[in-house]
């Protein structure tokens, strides 16, 4: 018709030209607005092009570059893909939620941008933060992204940046606390249930922790819902535990834990930890016994004030320790974990004495983005002479040292959370106990093959990450219809293919309708002639 050009361009065609395209951006953050105008014109492109070039564009749609699209997002704001639901909107959710073009929500992250990576409060920006997850939702768990829905409560901002910021999207009051937030939250909750089912699975993400802690409490046996940065992250490092034991030969049980940091991330994997331990037949004073956490003021004791309640369980009678560094001299731990946000706090002291009183000492710098993280790759192979067992919650390169080549794993939740919301929605959970997260944290060890654990490798190689959400979903979803927690019923005869019969089409289907054939008319029975219809006028 002269309208378009002559040539057709198949998927794979399609697929060369975008990462084409791609590859000639000058940076992360044009490669992301990139992305972004192919997933708002062609959506099946855009995530069959991030599931098989992941390891490539994990980077750019999640952590490190997301931190920079949500501290840039009024910059670059042009459509909105998702639900904002404002603290003046209190009352009136049930009529937002209506306005959703999809309605058969089948799950929702939801974020106030109260702690954004180590960014802090970022306000609406955080909306950026939700939409990464259910990007990764579709391209790694291959659940529908018409299922999907991204929301941010805003509620404000304490930011002053942002408040003087004349492009920034949100509310330009401080953030709401107290009564009116949680009957914001609460209204919010009851109204994703009224509207699509009481097995709608719902994703918190990036609340500040004291928040974090009470909503997971308030909510967790009463709705399908969850916490990727407690429980999530719980699952991913103990997952990371399991394998440094596997490597070592040292028992969880005998291990000495600091973690430096008592937010929700350090606290969620904490508190996996020692579920990990109990099962093992320790007692709950048994099982908290090494496991030492360090805040801002130092090594959490008796005499440390102002200690969350979630944190008490850890607190150590003994001296007060203000330094990191006499912690470890103290301690000797084997396995250090940072989620602080501080960038540098694993300094060449830490780790050259965690180096000095183990073999292979284990060193975790979980912080996001890159910038924040508590010491790079290169850091910690090179002061612990390649003996180090690390992983990182952001991307680094590999490391040669003295001749030998290191790749440093990823301790991504995007190794869990697209799994466990796979299996929730699949099984339609009633809600998600703590168990469930362990037998998570099994699984995706158990993908760690030994070959990557001979090479000090504590995770899955990305390029793997939608194989590892797949058999994650699948065992949690024979765990909740075995737990009774799911509400299907009956137990389907093959749990595998129930769950590959609710997965995303990647590739394009026929345009076409269906065909079939019918019999030629020859071969039709003989028929009699159809009889004269009478006149009006004759009997």
């Amino acid at each position: 018709m002269g309208l378009m050009p002559i040539s057709v361009r198949t998927i794979e065609d399609q697929m060369a030209a975008a990462l084409t395209n791609f590859e000639a951006r000058p940076s992360d953050i044009s490669r992301f607005t990139y992305l972004s105008a192919v997933h708002h014109r062609h959506r099946r492109l855009y995530y069959k092009f991030v599931r098989e070039n992941i390891v490539r564009a994990l980077p750019i749609v999640y952590t490190p570059t997301v931190g920079d699209v949500v501290a840039t997002y009024g910059l670059n704001f042009q459509h909105a893909e998702s639900l904002f639901i404002s603290i003046y909107d209190k009352g009136h959710i049930r009529d937002l939620m209506h306005n959703w073009t999809d309605h058969d929500v089948k799950a929702i992250c939801v974020t106030d941008g109260g702690r954004v990576l180590g960014l802090g409060d970022m306000g609406a920006n955080a909306m950026g933060i939700s939409m990464g997850k259910m990007i990764l939702y579709t391209a790694l768990g291959a659940i529908p992204p018409t299922a999907l829905m991204p929301v941010c409560l805003d509620v404000g901002t304490d930011n002053q940046s942002l408040l003087q910021d004349p492009l920034y999207v949100g509310a330009r009051i401080p953030r709401v606390r107290g009564p009116e937030y949680e009957e914001l939250v609460q209204e919010f909750m009851e109204e994703a249930v009224h509207c699509y089912g009481h097995d709608v699975f719902i994703h918190f993400e990036d609340f500040a922790t004291p928040n974090a802690l009470k909503f997971l409490a308030k909510y967790q046996h009463d709705y399908c819902c969850f916490n990727d940065d407690i429980q999530g992250t719980g699952a991913t490092g103990l997952a990371a535990f399991v394998n440094v034991e596997r490597i070592t030969g040292r028992k969880l049980e005998d291990t000495i834990f600091v973690f430096a940091g008592a937010g929700s991330a350090a606290l969620g994997i904490a508190q996996m930890l020692v579920i990990e331990l109990e099962t093992r037949g320790l007692s709950p004073e048994e099982a908290v016994k090494n496991i030492y956490l360090v805040d801002v003021n130092g090594l959490i004791t008796c005499k440390s004030e102002n200690v969350p309640d979630q944190a008490k369980i850890f607190v150590k009678d003994m001296e007060p320790i203000k330094e990191l560094i006499s912690v470890v001299e103290k301690l000797k731990p084997s396995v250090i974990l940072g989620a602080t946000g501080v960038a540098g706090i694993f300094d060449e002291k830490v780790l050259k004495t965690m180096a000095k009183n183990h073999e292979r000492p284990a060193v975790f710098a979980l912080s996001n983005p890159t910038s924040s993280s508590e010491c790079t790759a290169e850091q910690a192979y090179t002061h612990t002479e390649g003996r180090v067992l690390f992983a990182s919650g952001s991307p680094f390169p590999p490391v040669v040292i003295n001749g030998k080549r290191f790749t440093p794993a990823q301790a991504n939740n995007c190794l869990t959370f697209p799994g466990i919301a796979l299996a929730a929605i699949s099984a339609k959970a009633r809600y998600l106990p703590n168990s469930v997260f362990s037998v998570a944290s099994h699984e995706l060890a158990n993908n760690t093959t030994q070959e990557q654990l001979d090479a000090g490798t504590l995770f899955p190689a990305m390029s793997k990450a939608h194989e590892v959400a797949f058999n994650v979903g699948v065992a949690l979803t024979e765990y909740l219809f075995d737990n009774h927690l799911s509400n299907v019923y009956p137990k389907p005869d093959n749990v595998c293919e129930y769950v590959k019969k609710t997965l995303y089409e990647f590739d394009y289907k026929s345009s076409l309708p269906a065909t079939w054939c019918y019999p030629e008319e020859e071969a039709l029975p003989e028929m009699k002639p159809m009889p004269k219809l009478k006149k009006d006028n004759e009997k």
